[in-house]
């Protein structure tokens, strides 16, 4: 069963100084610190911790995030994630520069 939405985005985007990006007026049903734990529909919060800032990991957005990036849509920084290796090629193909992370597991596709 879908949670109901708590907010959507956009009713959010003035009281946390927030900036958009992607699509408007997405409903809101959770909300989370943990990427493992995110589901559709949910608000992510990146707290910064003691030794990381969680804006540096974007998980599965990373194509989406490195493109927003390289294209200016959003703030310059060096970001790690998850990107099938499809999106890989797209992101090289276009010119985004994208490197894999010694060690890193790779992402299996079923």
């Amino acid at each position: 069963m879908k949670s109901p939405a708590l907010w959507t985005s956009l009713g959010l985007v003035a009281p946390l100084y927030a900036r958009m990006n992607g699509l408007a007026a997405k409903p809101i049903s959770g909300v989370s610190i943990d990427t493992r734990s995110l589901t559709p529909g949910d608000l992510f919060f990146a707290i910064k911790g003691e030794s990381s800032d969680g804006h540096d990991y974007v998980g599965d957005a990373f194509a989406n995030e490195a493109r927003a990036i390289h294209e200016g849509r959003s703030e310059e920084r060096g970001i790690y994630g998850e990107a099938t290796p499809a999106e890989v090629k797209r992101l090289a193909e276009d010119g985004v520069p994208v490197a894999p992370l010694p060690g890193a597991a790779k992402r299996t596709l079923n």
